[in-house]
């Protein structure tokens, strides 16, 4: 592996390519290490998973080497101690969480496609993570992976992106410039640590089953902190401007249905995201503008619950 510091002393690094055709179900766990692919799953559930993800053969997945760029004009926070019974409210995650003590965790969705309510910007990121809540840990870290989506309306002309981002908080997020995300793309992402607790190296591994495209990412805790693995979530979540620390509008996304939601503890045993508790986020007039649903045991659904679009 090549490493790379990006700015802001971001820890990175570029895995070799897979060759084409490589076949990781005949791959050495030294050749999987190397090229940054997961390992091979022993719970056969787990490892049917892998074979449909993984396994190709009439359109094998296309790695490509990631591009970075820091992110600019919007920071993510961990969220803040606020429960309800086994309703988490606060004022930007929405989704779904379980606790333990978790080593990795996958989750699939279909990116939505969005529509501005406000003139000017508005913001939602759609991700992936272990630690980072506020209730069951100190929050204070989130290793995490997924999509930021933006929509800039101005009049009747609306602009949207969609930015595949990896971040280990405090330090800031980063884009994978050239990893292409659009609406109703089916996505998969994997998070693996070292080994759960005490963790300070991971990856983040991508999957675009729609395009066919595949890449890993090698990331590094930032200094002086390490993976707690205590909780794993799937959110779609409310961003906030750096400069103001105000809440960027969040956009009517519809909604998000992330499935295949595991979490994998440190001793083997599997948790679905479907079994813990549930997020609801409110702005900050106190409205509540999207909603975590558990629907099954290995899905979350994320619901807009704000304005329309205007």
């Amino acid at each position: 592996m090549k490493h790379i510091t990006l700015d802001g002393g971001i820890r990175t690094g570029i895995f070799k390519l897979p060759p084409l055709g490589f076949d990781p179900f005949k791959a050495s766990a030294a050749d999987l290490k190397m090229y940054g692919l997961p390992q091979l799953p022993t719970d056969p559930g787990l490892l049917a998973r892998y074979r449909r993800v993984f396994h190709r053969p009439s359109s094998p997945i296309k790695w490509i080497e990631p591009q970075f760029t820091l992110a600019r004009g919007w920071a993510r926070r961990p969220r803040p101690k606020r429960v309800a019974l086994a309703t988490e409210e606060g004022t930007s995650w929405s989704g779904g969480i379980v606790a333990g003590a978790f080593r990795w965790m996958m989750g699939d969705w279909i990116v939505p496609n969005v529509g501005a309510v406000v003139d000017g910007r508005s913001m939602c990121g759609v991700w992936i993570g272990l630690d980072g809540d506020g209730q069951m840990q100190d929050g204070q870290q989130v290793f995490q992976a997924g999509v930021i989506i933006t929509a800039n309306r101005s009049g009747n002309s609306v602009q949207t992106s969609f930015q595949a981002f990896w971040e280990w908080f405090p330090d800031d997020a980063v884009i994978i410039s050239n990893f292409e995300v659009n609406p109703g793309d089916l996505l998969t992402l994997v998070l693996c640590s070292a080994q759960g607790t005490g963790s300070t190296e991971g990856t983040a591994f991508f999957a675009n089953r729609t395009t066919g495209f595949g890449l890993a990412v090698p990331m590094f805790a930032p200094a002086g902190t390490a993976l707690r693995g205590a909780t794993a979530e799937w959110i779609v979540e409310m961003l906030t401007d750096p400069k103001t620390n105000q809440l960027i509008a969040l956009p009517d996304y519809g909604e998000v249905f992330f499935s295949e939601c595991i979490a994998v503890s440190t001793d083997g045993s599997i948790v679905g995201g479907g079994t813990g508790n549930n997020y609801v986020a409110f702005d900050t007039q106190g409205n509540l503008v999207s909603q975590g649903q558990l629907i099954a045991p290995t899905v979350v659904q994320c619901l807009y619950t704000g304005d329309p679009p205007a």
